[in-house]
């Protein structure tokens, strides 16, 4: 897939999410989340400061942020997109250096699926997914948890994948590949 239509598909991934944060009730702030240890703030503050430190290879640093991570989400995802769309054939991420965007659209796009499935399972709720992002997403997450990928595993981003049934939903096999149990809830 080109560098154009995963960001179309990132962006619509991001829309998303942001929909679904914007709801986000006071309340639910301290509910855990299916990334252990965190909770849904926890998870709003690692996605803002991951956006954030990719984007300002690009772009200038953001010049306040609020005490909410709600109320920054919109604003530093837009920044992300436009830092993406701004950079050449490789991102250079914090880190790791320079990496074919490419690589990085497809890791994240996968991401946002993924952490908005943590906030959905934290908030109890069950927002529908466009078969076209998983469709598009089920692929990259394989690829992005094959044997020997950097990113599973110890010192990886990601646990180390689930076994998940291949006739169980998409989404339910990308959260499985990225190391969560599609049955996880709030009471476990």
């Amino acid at each position: 897939m080109d560098v154009t239509a995963l960001l179309r598909l990132d962006a619509t991934a991001l829309a998303l999410i942001g929909h679904d944060v914007a709801l986000i009730p006071d309340s639910a702030l301290t509910n855990p989340t299916p990334c252990e240890g965190w909770t849904v703030a926890d998870l709003l503050r690692h996605m803002n400061e991951r956006h954030e430190a990719v984007t300002q290879a690009r772009l200038s640093p953001l010049d306040e942020e609020s005490d909410d991570p709600r109320d920054d989400f919109a604003r530093i995802t837009a920044r992300w997109v436009a830092a993406i769309e701004r950079t050449g054939p490789t991102v250079n991420l914090p880190g790791r250096g320079p990496t074919p965007t490419e690589r990085v659209l497809g890791i994240h796009l996968v991401d946002m699926l993924v952490h908005r499935w943590d906030l959905a399972r934290a908030l109890q709720t069950s927002p529908s997914v466009p078969d076209r992002l998983t469709e598009a997403a089920l692929p990259l997450a394989r690829a992005n948890t094959a044997p020997g990928s950097p990113l599973n595993g110890p010192g990886g981003v990601y646990r180390r994948p689930l076994a998940a049934d291949p006739e169980s939903a998409a989404m339910d096999q990308i959260v499985a590949l990225l190391g969560r149990d599609p049955r996880w809830s709030p009471a476990e």
